[in-house]
């Protein structure tokens, strides 16, 4: 009976023995595949033409150009992997919806760029697994790469074609985060608005479309507005209009005289800038004189909308800028809903959905969100 016992106790100890061994092996088995996956990476060619690598599945992004984080938002990613970004976004998400929708973001790190100037100590704190900056500041990508961060560029692509460069900055991050599902439907969508204006712009004489004048930097000091070659030129002819700045280059300073000259028929006001439509009516800006511009006489200065982020650049809002164009220039010719077009959207895009008051509010624009907007370097970064 003892010997009996004795076997069975031996052989529970040696099942114990073995399934301890197996589970430690399993686990030993995990922890190796975890760390394999940790150390995994894949390469990203820039917009420099630049290869980087990075690590697979990243979950901490910073982002120093200023419109990358309402696009990041775009593509369903989760919000909580953007963990730092440049101030100039900070005051859009601060004064926009963005603020709402992802709460998230309030008071996200800002504090490790002035201006061009990245701090590199400061954002190594932030143990980012990759940047993305603005392409032609390779002072920048020098210094990350010297301190062993990984920097993806982008620019502006195609002569400030606004979707060109959305789509580009979309398939950048598809490649980085994966698909999401979101991103070719969003590429899609403003390929086929994009498609419905031209076709009936294309109607249009040359007679008939109104000179505009987009207003991409404003107060008493500087005059600065959207020549050839940015994104601005590239709403007007989009929306079936001439930009009456096309004789310049890019964001370009200019003073009264010269728009006296174009005297535009639309004034269309970026949200880079606190001047509003007021400002021109009532000619409050010391030292200009815009009482007899013929948008001003007329009624036909506009401030752009503020939605995700300033809507003059690629933003995630793209596709509704073009309706919003369209319809400003042509209104005869397009009538959108645009409150419906903003709550639709909105919910297909970014699953969110707007109240009454948060479309009146992308509709009139903050002002206090061009605040910290400006930082130096090419004026044609936004």
């Amino acid at each position: 009976m003892k010997k009996k016992l004795l076997s069975i106790l031996l052989s529970a100890a040696m099942l114990l023995s073995l399934t301890a061994c197996g589970s430690a092996k399993e686990k030993s088995a995990e922890e190796a595949e975890k760390v394999t996956s940790d150390l995994e990476t894949i390469t990203v060619t820039d917009q420099n033409g630049m290869e980087v690598t990075i690590p697979a599945n990243p979950d901490r992004l910073v982002t120093t150009a200023l419109p990358l984080p309402s696009i990041y938002a775009l593509t369903g990613a989760p919000i909580e992997y953007l963990v730092g970004v440049h101030p100039g976004s900070t005051s859009a998400i601060e004064n926009s919806i963005m603020a709402a929708m992802y709460p998230e973001l309030k008071g996200i790190a800002d504090n490790f760029i002035e201006g061009t100037d990245v701090n590199v100590e400061e954002l190594l704190k932030l143990e980012p697994d990759v940047v993305l900056y603005w392409a032609e500041y390779l002072e920048q990508y020098e210094a990350m790469k010297n301190a062993g961060i990984p920097a993806v560029g982008v620019k502006t692509q195609d002569n400030g074609n606004v979707l060109t460069t959305l789509e580009s900055w979309l398939n950048i991050m598809k490649e980085i985060f994966g698909d999401t599902g979101n991103i070719d439907k969003v590429i899609e969508y403003g390929r086929k608005i994009e498609a419905d204006i031209a076709e009936k712009t294309a109607e249009i004489s040359d007679e008939e479309k109104p000179k505009v004048l987009y207003l991409y930097n404003h107060s008493s000091e500087d005059i600065s507005v959207s020549g050839a070659d940015f994104y601005g030129d590239y709403w007007i002819k989009a929306a079936g209009g001439i930009n009456a700045a096309a004789e310049v280059q890019g964001a370009t300073s200019v003073n009264m005289e010269q728009i006296y000259e174009w005297n535009p028929d639309i004034i269309i006001i970026s949200t880079f800038t606190e001047t509003m439509p007021e400002d021109l009516y009532n000619n409050t800006i010391d030292g200009q004189d815009w009482s007899q511009i013929s948008a001003v006489l007329n009624g036909k200065v506009i401030k752009e909308p503020l939605g995700v982020y300033r809507w003059f650049p690629p933003s995630g809002d793209a596709p509704l800028m073009l309706k919003w164009m369209a319809q400003t220039l042509h209104p005869d010719k397009f009538t959108y809903d645009m409150k419906e077009e903003i709550q639709a959207y909105y919910k297909e895009f970014y699953n969110y959905s707007l109240e009454d008051e948060q479309i009146e509010g992308i509709l009139s624009a903050n002002p206090e969100a061009a605040k910290g907007a400006g930082f130096g370097g090419s004026a044609n970064r936004s």
